[in-house]
């Protein structure tokens, strides 16, 4: 019970909003659910984002990790490196380390993933 409680009081808490993420558009809006400090533990963070209609997570590049994105409404657009794919609602999508990628929202809803990155 005691994890379900600490999730309820984060999604209760004012999300984190930035008008330009990664140099996309925004504004973006987002809730860190978990942050590790054991730089042995195998995820960095996990992100509760909504990339709102006409809003995109810019181009951009991780290097000594992977993401993984989990859309949990909406359909966005994904681009890594080459490669672009429409995404449903629980699809996942992996940048890997060295990826370019960006993640747009090029429809008329909200999207809403988890971003979680991963330490390798």
């Amino acid at each position: 019970m005691g994890a379900f409680k600490s999730f309820i009081s984060l999604m209760a808490t004012r999300p984190i909003e930035r008008s330009n993420e990664h140099e996309g558009v925004g504004p973006i809006s987002f809730r860190r659910l978990l942050e590790s400090t054991d730089f042995t533990a195998p995820v960095d963070f996990v992100d509760y984002t909504i990339i709102p209609p006409g809003s995109a997570i810019g181009r951009h590049q991780h290097v000594g990790n992977e993401e993984i994105y989990f859309i949990a409404a909406g359909s966005p657009l994904v681009r890594v490196n080459a490669t672009e794919a429409r995404l449903e609602m629980g699809s996942l999508a992996i940048a890997h380390q060295n990826d370019w990628h960006e993640l747009i929202n090029d429809s008329d809803q909200p999207v809403e993933i988890l971003v979680i990155q991963i330490r390798t």
